[in-house]
């Protein structure tokens, strides 16, 4: 059996949970956990639902672990792309049944965390808002209707008055900056 450690890479951890190695597993889940949970709150904009998904999440990466493809993207991409995912189909999903929460509404929602959860947080926080910084306005904002919000880009380009094809541009040369300075980067967040 292979010995867990901190220091192992996210990559090497995805390999001990397709191993069923549920050390790596818990490994994983510490590392990012409160990450992807305020990602789905940011998202949902109700706590008692991010735990839901942040659950369906990780019983996920543990079932599908294998599915994970490093030539298509880092760790980091697969685990946030599934977290997207999920929390925009739960999002649409009770869309139906209830109004839109005010977006504004819960901006001062304040996380509960760890120390160690806190300033594991934070030092993401400030990695992507560096990368986010390097885009232009029109990109970020763009990226903030998407993946916030949960915005289609039919949807974002009714509401900014701009062309599908430019908003399409836009997000696709966003998505492009943010790969490169994310694989660039890798070992520094």
């Amino acid at each position: 059996m292979t010995t867990i450690s901190v220091c192992m890479t996210d990559t090497e951890l995805i390999s001990g949970i397709v191993n069923r190695n549920r050390q790596a597993f818990d490994l994983f889940y510490d590392r990012y956990a409160q990450i992807i949970f305020n990602l789905c709150v940011r998202i949902l904009k109700e706590e008692a639902e991010a735990e839901d998904v942040l659950q369906e999440i990780f019983v996920q990466i543990w079932r599908e672990a294998e599915r994970f493809d490093p030539s298509r993207a880092s760790v980091k991409t697969w685990l946030f792309t599934i977290a997207r995912s999920r929390s925009l189909d739960r999002y649409r999903s009770r869309k139906t049944a209830k109004s839109r929460v005010d977006d504004g509404a819960e901006e001062g929602l304040e996380q509960l965390a760890s120390g160690e959860d806190l300033q594991t947080a934070t030092v993401m926080q400030r990695y992507v808002s560096n990368a986010l910084g390097q885009l232009t306005k029109e990109q970020k904002t763009v990226l903030e209707l998407s993946y916030y919000q949960g915005m289609t880009q039919e949807e974002i380009a009714a509401r900014l008055g701009e062309p599908l094809g430019t908003i399409k541009s836009r997000i696709r040369s966003a998505l492009t900056k943010l790969r490169s300075i994310f694989s660039g980067n890798q070992t520094n967040v």
